[in-house]
């Protein structure tokens, strides 16, 4: 039942007057008994009206304590409340709605924000600046300390967490000295994992100190891929070009050639400068054919555009390989060494495309270890954490001189007298289908170990 504080406050003090005035009587005839348990009552009431008219001041407490520590969960009671404590307690109630909504609202884009973080290909790093005076403080935190890193850059530096940018320090100083020195504006370039990656620095103050956002940029990637796509623009390019001049020249080649054949086996011999015709008419023939091969192979480069991917076992695609080459290994006496530690181990691939992959790269180092006395082929694989796994074909053979390393991917450059050079830039294409990559160490005289890397299943 709802009643008015005027009301309510008006019986109180009723009720402690007349106690008063009993205590009063009680005094004047000298009645012990009556005038202590008066004095008793009356503090009791006081007690009970001081407690009432603090009604409102515990509500407004409870409520800035909520506020203070942000729970957004306590509900005030108005139905046994008088009027106006009752007003009261519902605008507490609903100023704590909507700040719950608010809290909801803002945790909803922090979840959006760090899906949407977690799936870009840049790695983002934010830490506590450093340079800043050594104080843990009130938070908590130190200067250096890591405030969120995204699944990419995990990735990027082969760590599952990371507390503070010092921890770097052991595992890659230039990194950790790049870090430091970085100011905001600013953009570096460092190798990671035998690749480049751009640095790009911002920063931003907030309620727990200065904060420095970094930006991990793999440039080796980019430029990969906007190779990739120049080179596929060129070759579509040059595919229509040559087919539509050297076919014509070609042809014309050919029935020439046919007639000068059918006239040199007539009775008569051909006076010596038919002769030299037929001949050059021969050269023009087979140099127009070679072309024609030549754009056939430029086509089969500019075709590679999609992969049907779904799960495949190395330990499948290992098995694969190796026998399609058991002739060869048995010939050259070569015992294929394959370490495989997790038979288990999976990649989500096209199984058709990677075993054409490992093919150029074996095949590569059986020719680079044609000369070798003692010949040695490894088939690598394991799981490299958190986020990938690593396919490695090594050889002992010639090796490749370093200023070529750049070069070895680029079409049609090759450093063998019969090779087409288009099988490193085709193996470079479907590790870039699978959203993965080719890197080489190599070194002259010593062998070459190409890595197949891939994200993990």
């Amino acid at each position: 039942m709802r009643y008015s504080y005027p009301f309510a406050l008006l019986v109180r003090t009723g009720l402690l007057l007349l106690v008063l005035v009993g205590v009063a009587a009680a005094l004047v005839s000298h009645q012990p008994i009556y005038w202590v348990t008066g004095l008793l009552l009356t503090a009791v009431l006081l007690a009970e009206l001081v407690h009432y008219l603090n009604r409102s001041n515990r509500d407004l407490a409870d409520f800035l304590a909520g506020l203070r520590y942000e729970d957004y969960a306590l509900t005030f009671g108005t139905q046994a409340a008088p009027a106006t404590v009752g007003q009261l307690r519902a605008a507490f109630n609903q100023i704590n709605q909507s700040f719950k909504q608010l809290s909801r609202q803002k945790e909803a884009q922090h979840v959006y924000l760090q899906k949407v973080l977690g799936l870009v290909n840049t790695g983002i790093l934010s830490f506590y600046d450093p340079h800043a005076v050594a104080d843990l403080g009130p938070t908590g935190t130190a200067p250096g300390d890591v405030r969120w890193l995204n699944e990419s850059l995990k990735r990027l530096l082969g760590v599952p967490y990371l507390k503070n940018i010092q921890a770097l320090q052991k595992r890659d100083a230039a990194l950790y000295e790049v870090l430091l020195a970085l100011k905001p504006g600013d953009s570096r370039t460092v190798r990671l994992h035998q690749q480049p990656v751009l640095l790009s620095a911002t920063a931003f103050t907030d309620e727990h100190g200065r904060t420095v956002l970094v930006a991990f940029q793999p440039v080796g990637e980019v430029l990969e891929e906007t190779e990739a796509q120049a080179y596929q623009k060129l070759l579509r390019v040059l595919t229509h070009e040559l087919m539509n001049s050297v076919a014509p020249i070609a042809s014309l080649a050919d029935t020439l050639h046919q007639q000068w054949e059918a006239a040199a086996a007539g009775p008569a011999p051909l006076p010596a400068s038919v002769a030299d015709l037929g001949r050059g008419v021969a050269v023009i023939r087979r140099r127009s054919e070679g072309l024609l091969h030549f754009t056939q192979t430029y086509r089969q480069l500019s075709k590679l555009s999609a992969a049907t991917f779904q799960p495949v076992a190395v330990w499948a695609l290992f098995e694969h390989v190796v026998g399609l080459l058991e002739p060869t290994f048995e010939q050259r006496g070569i015992d294929p060494d394959i370490v495989l530690a997790d038979t288990d181990l999976h990649i989500m691939a096209d199984a058709t495309l990677v075993e054409q992959v490992l093919i150029n790269l074996v095949t590569n180092a059986l020719e680079a270890m044609q000369h070798e006395p003692a010949p040695l082929l490894r088939l690598v694989a394991y799981a490299q954490e958190p986020h990938r796994v690593v396919l490695e074909v090594a050889d002992n053979g010639t090796g490749i001189d370093t200023p070529l390393l750049d070069e070895i991917f680029v079409p049609f450059f090759t450093t063998k007298k019969t090779g087409s050079g288009i099988g490193l830039s085709l193996s470079r294409q479907i590790m870039q289908l699978h959203r993965g990559s080719i890197q080489v160490q190599s070194e002259a005289g010593r062998g070459s170990q190409f890595q197949l890397l891939f994200p993990k299943v």
